[in-house]
């Protein structure tokens, strides 16, 4: 029995050699190409799941929203625009996000990818759950009463577009991976094949360079004893003509020394000219030199002396400039003071002369309504003409029957009976007394939203429109004196 074989112990620090890569069979990759096809095709299906549920929400929240909308005063050729404008920012942002995870790389949304799809979710979300979360048309940040089912109904295509587009990017970059793999796999097997055709082809080339080499080598000795017996005869040929040529060299050399000494004496006389001519240009370069440099001189103090009167002539326009400024500043900032002090002792003198106006008529309509309560008058209620719990009176136009409510309510209808219940609402407000809401919803046939929203524009009409609280006094004491003219009957 062999002793067993111990691994060499590497070198610190040397990382280990990568083992070799298996064998790609033709097998191999038809399955990575035919597995790449089924990852194509399970990524066009995520993507057009994607799309169909995104259209579905966009549809479902849609109605919702325009209705949520419409509840609140704005026209349904407005308000169905506001859900689609979020849905699409939503599903734009996880499409995108989505696609770039495919492609790979170190792609990680950033800040405002996550700000816009966190912001048109919930905007949607809650846009749709409004009514669930608040029935009670009480804005709490906890609510209070929310109805469960509808918040479940109206969080289902929301929730399930997000998880969707989340689970989608995990789908796309687990697939860009595996797609890698194979792409790998058939790389490799592309490469073996190309592997294997150089190989052969170097074969056939090794071959034919051999015969080629043959060939050439015959080729050279038959070239070699040509070239033997042509240089043999240029040899001689060359002697000849060295010998011919040494005697035609000698007698030129004799004649070039004879006229270089001749070019030699008239270069020297040339150079002493040359030389005569450049002390002469250099002289009246100098002579020109001087003078152009004394105009710059001349010309640069010229300029720095003008520049110093500039300077001096507009720090002195700068300097009276900036002392009337300041003088009209001050005089413009005591102007303002003293008008800012005269409009605000008005604004108390008018504030103050109001409020005391409204106190008296609320006086006196309190003195009525106890002079008509002890009288044991009748008060005009919004529904069967009994009295109110809390005291006021309103003349309200009667709400439809069942039959009516079948026929769509006229605008003019609708309107007027917002205006007389958020009078009645008003005066309940400035009496310092609770209105009774559900008498008043129960009256016109609405909804808790729906009185809900003339409360708060009651309170908004009180607080911005001008001459609204003088004319529900008025209109309180006009009920007042009517009921007691009828009590007096």
């Amino acid at each position: 029995m062999s002793a067993p074989t111990v691994p060499r112990p590497t070198r610190a620090g040397a990382p280990p050699a990568p083992a070799p890569e298996p064998p790609v069979s033709a097998d191999d990759a038809a399955k990575a190409r035919n597995s790449i096809t089924k990852v194509d095709n399970v990524l066009t299906m995520v993507t057009k799941a994607l799309l169909a549920l995104g259209g579905g929400a966009l549809i479902f929240t849609c109605v919702n929203v325009t209705r949520f909308g419409m509840s609140h005063d704005i026209p349904w050729y407005i308000a169905w625009m506001l859900d689609p404008l979020a849905s699409l920012a939503l599903i734009t942002v996880l499409y995108v996000d989505g696609v770039l995870a495919e492609h790979g790389g170190d792609y990680k949304p950033g800040g405002w990818p996550f700000l816009l799809r966190w912001t048109a979710g919930l905007s949607t979300w809650v846009m749709n759950c409004w009514t669930s979360l608040y029935p009670d048309a009480h804005f709490h940040f906890v609510p209070k009463t929310p109805d469960a089912g509808g918040i479940l109904l109206h969080s289902v295509a929301p929730a399930l577009l997000i998880l969707l587009a989340e689970a989608a990017t995990g789908y796309r970059k687990y697939a860009t991976r595996r797609r890698g793999e194979l792409a790998a796999i058939i790389g490799r097997f592309e490469s073996a094949k190309a592997a294997e055709r150089e190989t052969a082809e170097k074969r056939a080339r090794e071959v034919a360079e051999r015969e080629a080499a043959d060939k050439r080598e015959a080729a050279e000795r038959e070239a070699q004893r040509e070239r033997e017996a042509e240089e043999r005869e240029a040899a001689r040929q060359e002697r000849e003509e060295n010998a011919r040529l040494e005697n035609e060299r000698r007698a030129a050399e004799i004649e070039a020394a004879d006229h270089a000494r001749r070019a030699e004496i008239e270069a020297d006389r040339e150079r002493l000219r040359i030389k005569e001519r450049a002390a002469q240009i250099e002289a009246a370069q100098r002579k020109t030199d001087a003078e152009i440099e004394a105009q710059q001189e001349r010309a640069r103090w010229e300029l720095e002396q003008a520049d110093r009167d500039r300077d001096a002539k507009r720090r002195a326009e700068i300097t009276t400039a900036e002392a009337q400024a300041d003088a009209l500043r001050k005089e413009a900032e005591a102007k303002a003071e003293a008008e800012r002090i005269k409009a605000e002792a008005e604004a108390r003198a008018l504030e103050e002369a109001e409020k005391i106006k409204r106190q008296r008529a609320l006086e006196r309509a309190a003195a009525k309504t106890r002079g008509v309560s002890e009288s044991g008058g009748v008060r005009a209620s919004i529904s069967s003409g009994r009295s109110s719990e809390n005291g006021l009176a309103l003349s309200a136009v009667p709400a439809l029957t069942a039959s009516e409510n079948t026929v769509r309510v006229p605008r003019e209808v609708r309107e007027q009976q917002r205006d007389e219940a958020e009078r009645y609402i008003a005066k309940c407000s400035l009496s310092g007394v609770a209105p009774d809401l559900e008498r008043l919803a129960n009256q016109y046939g609405k909804g808790e939203t729906w009185v809900g929203d003339r409360a708060r524009a009651a309170k908004r009409r009180l607080a911005e429109e001008d001459g609204f609280e003088e004319s529900v006094i008025a209109d309180a004491l006009d009920v007042f004196e009517d009921s007691t003219d009828a009590g007096a009957a």
